[in-house]
Formats: C-alpha cells, sequence, structure tokens
C-alpha cells in the first residue's frame, strides 16, 4: 500500500530528484517587461539551409493569411469588373477600372497599357501607399501615375488600384447631406475603418482586407487576355511597399516584386492597414519580405527614413535566404540619399529590374522618359462620388463579412468520421495561430528549479507533487489561477493533490505568466487593442496557453510513458480547454463565460485574436476529440455543440461529459479514476 507523505515533503523533494539539463533559463520571466511595438528593433535570424528555410516561409506565409482573417482563403466571388473611357496618351492609354473584390464593394483604379501594340504583355500591380493623393500622386516625391505610364511604355500593363478610403473607394467615408467627405483627408478617412475592436475576434482588420483588395485585383489582373499570367510584378513604396512584400509572399502569382521604403529590422509601418493581429509576434518585415524567394526581389532603400540600413542591415539578411535557395542573383538593394520617396532615380531602378526578369532585357539603367499625367477628370471613376445603389456602409459591410465567414466555419462542423477528418486538418492550424503557440512539445526545454523554453525569455516556477511510484499510470499538469501555490500547504488543491499522490499520480502546478509571486496588475491592465499592442505581443491568454503547451511538454519529459492529464480550475478552466489537444485528458471549468457576447469575449485576460475563426473555444477544445474531456461549469452561456458535434463524429461520444454545475472534489477524483484506472 502506497504512504502518503506530507504536502511541503513530497514538494521540497521534487526540487531535487527530477532530473535537469544545463540551465539556460533567465533568473525571473521577461516577458511581462519585454514588450515590442512597431520601432523595437528586431534581428533576423538566417537559415541554415534550404531544408531549414521552407518549413519557415511557409509559416510565415499562413501567419500573414490567419492575421489577416484570410485563412481558410474566403470563396471568392464574381469581379463584376467595368473597363471604361480610355485616354489616349503619348504610347500609353489609361482606363477607368471598377470591381467588387466582395459583393457590395467597389474597388477602383486606373489599367494602363501600351499604345499600339499587341500582347500579351508582362503585368505589373501597382499599390500607391500614403501618399496625400493616393493612386493620383504626383510630385517630386513619388508619382503614382508617372511609374505606370513609364511602365506602360515599355510594355507593361499596369493596374494602379487604390487603398481603402483614398479616391474611388471611399464608399465607406462618412459623408454630409451634399454627399462631401466630413473627413477631407484621404488618409484621415483610411485609419477611420475596421477600428472596432471586437471585429478582431474575427482578425478582420484594415490591413487584412487591404491584403483581400490586393488578392482580388490580381485575380483581375491576371484574367485581362492581353496579359501573360506568368509574368506579373508588383512595386509600391511605403504603405504601398508593405502590401508589395505582403502579396508577394502569399501569392506566387507574383513573381517579381520591388517593395521601397518598407522593408526595416525597425520601424514596421505605423498605420491600421500595415499592422494586423499577430502578425509580428515572430517576424519582422525582413521574414515577410524574404517569403518571396526564390522568385526576384528588389529592395529599394532611404537615408532619409527607416530604411537607412538596406545596404548594411535589411538587404545582406535576404539576401541570406537567396543564397542558402542557390539563387544568389535573384535579389539586390539599393539606397538613395533622399527623404521617404518614391522619385524618379529610385522608380528607374525599378523599371531595369522589372524589364529584366518580366521582359528579359539584359541589366542595365532604363531612363524615365517625360510624362503627361491624364486629366484628373479621366482617371477618377466615380466623379461626383456618387456609388452604385448596391454600395455598402462599413457597417453592413463588416457584418455581411462576419456572416460569410460564419458559413464558411459551418461547413466545417464534422458530421462523419471523414468530415471530422477534414474539420481537424483545416482547423488545427488556425488553432495553432489563434493562440500563438510555438510547438513547445518539439522545443528544448531548460529545466532549473524552473522550466521553460529555450531563448524564449519565460522562467515558469512549478511545484510537484512526486509519488513513490517509479512509473507512473498518470500525471496531473494542474492550471490553476494561484500557480504552484495551489499544491503548497494550505492551497486550495492541497488535499486534492494529496489525494491523488496516494493513488501513484503525481500533480505538478506551475506559475503561468503573470500568476503567482510575478502577478504585476499593471501588466494584466494593458489594452492589447493598444498601440499596436497584439501586433507584436502575445495577450495574456495566448501567454498561459503556452504556458500550459510547454508543462504539458515537461510533463511528459519527467514522467515518460505516463498519460498526461489537463486540469483547469476556476479561471484557469479556459487555459486548459484551450490546450487540450495537447493532452490525453482534459477536465476543465468553463466559467459559464458568455461566448457570443464580444465584450466579454475582448476582456484583457480572456482576448484572443482570431478566435472566432477557430469557432471560439468550443471549436479549441472540440480538437481534442476523441480523447478524454470533462468540461463542467459551462452553465447557460458557454456553448458546447462544436464539442458535441466532434466527439459524435469521431465516433466517442461517451468520452465526452459536459455539466452545467461546477463539479466537487470527489467528482474530479472518480473521473480521473475512470479514466485511468489502476
Amino acid at each position: 500500500m502506497l504512504s502518503v507523505r506530507p504536502i511541503w515533503f513530497f514538494v521540497a523533494l521534487s526540487l531535487t530528484c527530477v532530473p535537469g539539463l544545463q540551465a539556460e533559463l533567465p533568473p525571473s520571466d521577461t516577458r511581462g517587461s519585454a514588450v515590442r511595438d512597431l520601432n523595437t528593433p528586431r534581428p533576423f535570424t538566417p537559415p541554415a539551409n534550404a531544408a531549414e528555410w521552407q518549413p519557415r516561409a511557409t509559416d510565415i506565409r499562413a501567419q500573414i493569411l490567419h492575421s489577416c482573417g484570410l485563412w481558410p482563403v474566403p470563396a471568392k466571388s464574381a469581379l463584376r469588373e467595368r473597363v471604361t473611357e480610355p485616354f489616349q496618351g503619348d504610347g500609353f492609354t489609361a482606363e477607368k477600372v471598377h470591381l467588387q473584390p466582395s459583393p457590395g464593394v467597389y474597388l477602383a483604379g486606373n489599367l494602363y497599357r501600351p499604345k499600339g501594340r499587341s500582347g500579351p504583355f508582362p503585368a505589373v500591380l501597382s499599390p500607391h501607399g500614403h501618399w496625400a493623393s493616393g493612386r493620383l500622386e504626383n510630385t517630386d516625391t513619388a508619382s503614382v501615375p508617372g511609374r505606370c505610364i513609364q511602365l506602360a511604355r515599355m510594355g507593361f500593363v499596369v493596374f494602379s488600384y487604390d487603398m481603402i478610403g483614398y479616391n474611388d473607394s471611399a464608399q465607406f467615408s462618412p459623408r454630409n447631406a451634399d454627399r462631401s467627405v466630413v473627413r477631407t483627408n484621404f488618409y484621415d478617412n483610411h485609419v477611420a475603418l475596421f477600428r472596432n475592436t471586437t471585429n478582431q475576434l474575427w482578425n478582420l482588420s484594415l490591413m487584412g482586407q487591404q491584403l483581400w483588395f490586393g488578392m482580388r485585383a490580381l485575380d483581375f489582373l491576371s484574367s485581362l487576355p492581353d496579359v501573360d499570367a506568368n509574368r506579373i510584378g508588383i512595386t509600391g513604396a511605403s504603405g504601398g511597399g508593405t502590401q508589395s512584400f505582403l502579396l508577394a509572399a502569399v501569392d506566387d502569382r507574383i513573381k517579381v516584386s520591388v517593395p521601397a521604403v518598407m522593408v526595416s529590422h525597425t520601424m514596421q509601418g505605423g498605420c491600421f492597414c500595415e499592422n494586423a493581429p499577430g502578425l509580428r509576434v515572430d517576424f519582422s518585415n525582413i521574414d515577410l519580405a524574404a517569403a518571396a524567394a526564390p522568385r526576384p526581389q528588389l529592395l529599394i532603400g532611404a537615408t532619409g527614413d527607416w530604411t537607412k540600413t538596406t545596404l548594411e542591415v535589411e538587404g545582406p539578411d535576404v539576401a541570406k535566404v537567396y543564397q542558402v535557395l542557390g539563387v544568389p542573383g535573384n535579389t539586390s538593394a539599393v539606397r538613395f540619399d533622399f527623404p521617404h520617396n518614391y522619385n524618379r532615380i529610385s522608380r528607374e531602378v525599378m523599371y531595369a529590374w522589372m524589364a529584366r526578369w518580366l521582359q528579359g532585357q539584359p541589366a542595365g539603367p532604363v531612363e524615365e522618359m517625360p510624362f503627361t499625367v491624364p486629366p484628373r477628370d479621366r482617371l477618377k471613376v466615380f466623379l461626383d462620388d456618387d456609388y452604385p445603389p448596391d454600395a455598402l456602409s462599413e457597417a453592413e459591410y463588416t457584418a455581411a463579412w462576419i456572416q460569410q465567414r460564419q458559413r464558411d466555419l459551418e461547413k466545417l462542423r464534422p458530421t462523419d468520421p471523414e468530415s471530422y477528418a477534414r474539420f481537424v486538418q483545416i482547423l488545427t492550424p488556425t488553432w495553432s495561430r489563434a493562440f500563438a503557440l510555438d510547438g513547445s512539445e518539439k522545443t528544448r526545454l531548460e529545466i532549473a528549479g524552473a522550466f521553460g523554453r529555450t531563448g524564449r525569455g519565460d522562467r515558469i516556477e512549478r511545484r510537484l507533487a512526486m509519488t513513490r511510484v517509479d512509473n507512473p499510470r498518470a500525471a496531473i499538469v494542474l492550471a490553476h489561477p494561484d500557480g504552484k501555490a495551489a499544491i503548497g500547504v494550505g492551497g486550495r488543491w492541497e488535499k486534492q493533490a494529496i489525494n491523488l499522490v496516494a493513488a501513484g499520480i503525481p500533480v505538478l502546478a506551475f506559475d503561468a505568466f503573470q500568476t503567482g509571486p510575478q502577478r504585476d496588475p499593471a501588466v494584466l491592465a494593458r489594452s492589447p487593442f493598444t498601440n499596436f499592442l497584439n501586433t507584436y505581443n502575445r495577450t495574456v491568454l495566448q501567454e498561459r496557453v503556452q504556458d500550459v503547451a510547454t508543462a504539458i511538454a515537461y510533463a511528459r519529459q519527467i514522467f515518460p510513458g505516463a498519460r498526461i492529464v489537463l486540469i483547469g480550475e476556476d479561471a484557469a478552466g479556459l487555459w486548459a480547454l484551450s490546450a487540450a489537444r495537447l493532452a490525453d485528458a482534459t477536465l476543465a471549468d468553463a466559467g459559464n463565460l458568455e461566448v457570443a457576447d464580444d465584450a466579454a469575449m475582448s476582456a484583457p485576460e480572456i482576448f484572443v485574436p482570431g478566435i472566432r475563426l477557430l469557432g471560439g473555444f468550443d471549436g479549441a477544445v472540440a480538437l481534442a476529440a476523441p480523447k478524454p474531456l470533462n468540461l463542467h461549469n459551462v452553465g447557460l452561456r458557454f456553448t458546447t455543440a462544436w464539442v458535441e458535434s466532434a466527439y459524435a463524429a469521431a465516433g466517442k461520444p461517451e468520452a465526452l461529459r459536459v455539466s452545467r454545475e461546477p463539479i466537487n472534489d470527489t467528482q474530479r477524483f472518480r473521473w480521473i479514476e475512470s479514466v485511468y484506472p489502476r
């Protein structure tokens, strides 16, 4: 018969008799203090070889799509494009274009074509960036029509399209009774859109919508009969540079890219259209730009902005990726002594790069010839800002977008083994990205009186309640708001730990992020929606779910062969059910959370960007099927429809227990014993 040792004894003993590795942990958890923002310098770790880079590039692309709310990729509706009114220029024509990237939304621009020549031609997408006049900007600092005219004269078809809120794509902008915009500055209209923070539960953001519009603009350009869809490039500066490297990263129809004055290891982009939830937690603009490799890419920098180190830092870093892929000549970087710009000198190197890679021209300079921009009324699509009658407002479009994503998600609800397998295949990556997990089960862990991931800045203090059993059949990982103190003397879980140890089951408790002595109210009070905080940092719940994942990995390391039972108590129930897929069995307190309430789901200690793309917490825990699962305290507000569908479809409905009320200690112990009996 097992003897029961006092709780203080087996807790203390655990600190000295657990095998450990050489410690590389920080003396304290640094994650609460190490807050990054858009200006935090971001080092780039080059890959050692092509085999190392390929999965990383895939990860980058997937993160872009998830952060922008575009995974799974939305169904594409008919563009309903209209191309009218050609302007006859000197060596080029310019036509007005509008199309619908989504029903009831109008994206407008101009299509520049070579005059008097027959195709098919190579083509270039031309996003404009945050210039005062958008796609109609024509100054010495930047001329968007100028670069389109030059490229058309060189034999390219060019589509110059609006950013949301600019020129003819301003249908969402508030207007006065006379149809004039309330905000007269395009940028002010642009940054005011999609700012409802609860939209981020769907990863619905200005950046995501801007990328979606770019993807649809590419659909339009590649469909034109006089365009060679195998020879398409993209170039833009400033915010247009961000759009250029993002679209090149996620869509391999872009064969050549030239992002100007935006790829930097410091400032990452100061606009809402450049900062999506979770985008740069692990990646910087260097990573995002490098994801286009091995396709040709030219970086253009300027001494007068954040790309001033293009030749010393960003260019060489991107070049290292091309080198390991065996195509060092496919990338280059230049820098000119100007402020933030896309002026003639900068544009001329772009022309040469496009001609070389899309037209097969020899490397060499291309001079921009003098040009005359067509009159504004020959480029402006909606002259009186009179949009078609089916044009939606921002609120109407947001509702329609979310409804469509709900319909897309509902199609994944499992009903049988085949659909369950599809559900797991598609939504597991979404789950991993929603909680910003780094794959702790595959990461080397360091153990030194605490545990954590190598080089991640975490130090997770822990307490082990050990048994005399050498090879326990099961081990408990306890997620608790009190952290390791929960199983200490006088702890709320002391009695439970004693009973489990007596039954031969060890118990691990740990101080998850901002619990236990490290808890800092100032850290927990930070709004995830201020200063793009959640673009560059994990949210509180994401950090805690990661710590649960790390604790499970730690338990598997010190108890090889034991079945890991994850238990989440009180507020920590959400952490546990979010990580349930990683354990062998899970018992979690659902907290009667009102999951349909956007405000409740946006609270600082609960918020997870993009969680609704997963089906919410219900969808997250459904991924644990068919392993034993006990959800209690669901009340009337925590939905379990996805969980129940998943277990039924996986053929294990009996492995699921759901109760409206909280369970007691006796019920908890009996469930554990029933799952892994002696």
